[in-house]
């Protein structure tokens, strides 16, 4: 029989993903992973398969702990929403930018189901946002959504390199600019 595990699934992907955010998918070892969580490889291997798999399930938990679709969701839905959209960035726990936001820069590298989770969250994320241009009164609401979705990936990269205060003006103007599309 076996020692029980003396850890929490869940807190050892909190600390993965801290992990992965700050070196990326190519530049996060097994190594590293140990230190950031404190459970040794062996431990690791008896929950995840490997270091693939530790990735993709701390994708899938960023998704599911990200306050993005909540925001996006709030009633009622509007510009407000989407300017809370992309001031979230802001607040991000710990690291600059979007973890997922992050992740799109290894994209050839990293493995097909972390692919297939961005892309099905960038959609719900695309349609939330539709929903919001709709209710603003936006008269083209599709390309308008990829507009904000381009701009949103370029701030959250952007917030690797500057302070967060340096895009509070960037945000505004590019608000203001969605308000001309309103009928």
């Amino acid at each position: 029989m076996g020692r029980p595990k003396s850890f929490s699934r869940n807190e050892v992907l909190d600390c993965a993903i801290q992990s992965f955010w700050e070196n990326g998918y190519s530049g996060t070892s097994l190594s590293d992973l140990e230190k950031a969580t404190g459970v040794n490889k062996s431990g690791l291997y008896s929950e995840f398969k490997d270091k693939d798999d530790i990735f993709l399930e701390s994708i899938k938990r960023f998704g599911e702990t990200s306050p993005v679709l909540t925001i996006l969701n709030h009633k009622p839905l509007g510009l407000k929403n989407i300017e809370a959209f992309l001031k979230s960035s802001q607040q991000c726990r710990g690291q600059k930018g979007c973890f997922f936001a992050n992740t799109i820069r290894e994209y050839s590298v990293i493995p097909e189901g972390v692919k297939a989770v961005l892309e099905a969250n960038f959609s719900e994320v695309r349609e939330a946002l539709t929903r919001n241009l709709v209710e603003a009164g936006i008269k083209s609401p599709r390309p308008v959504t990829n507009l904000i979705m381009t701009f949103s990936l370029g701030l959250n990269l952007k917030l690797n390199a500057v302070e967060t205060d340096a895009i509070d003006e960037e945000v505004h103007s590019f608000l203001k600019m969605l308000k001309t599309y309103v009928k």
